[in-house]
């Protein structure tokens, strides 16, 4: 493998190209979708009750951090920089669901 193939690699994961791929997946509409939110919180009550406190934390940061992506792309985060207001949405979702991730795994001792 080159450097340059290694750089024209690297482009792929470039912010707009990113955002490109998640507006074609359509990933803003999984916030709203019952089965993906009705599937997340099945495996949560599943794990949580089973006992499995650590897979069950996993579950809900991933989730969490699944749903403020989605909310920030529906809002319409781009490139535009910090000018936009999803990007915030995007922080800040995914900061709170961080904190109850590393709260529910590492905090929390039963």
């Amino acid at each position: 493998m080159s450097w340059q193939h290694f750089l024209d690699f690297m482009t792929n994961f470039r912010t707009d190209r990113i955002m490109e791929q998640l507006a074609a997946w359509n990933i803003s509409g999984l916030g709203q979708n019952p089965y993906v939110l009705g599937g997340l919180a099945l495996a949560i009550a599943i794990t949580y009750f089973i006992g499995w406190r650590t897979i069950s934390g996993l579950i809900i940061g991933i989730g969490g951090f699944i749903y403020a992506l989605s909310y920030a792309v529906a809002q319409g985060t781009g490139t535009e920089g910090l000018s936009g207001p999803g990007i915030w949405i995007l922080i800040g979702g995914g900061g709170a669901s961080a904190i109850l991730f590393v709260y529910l795994l590492f905090i929390r001792s039963e």
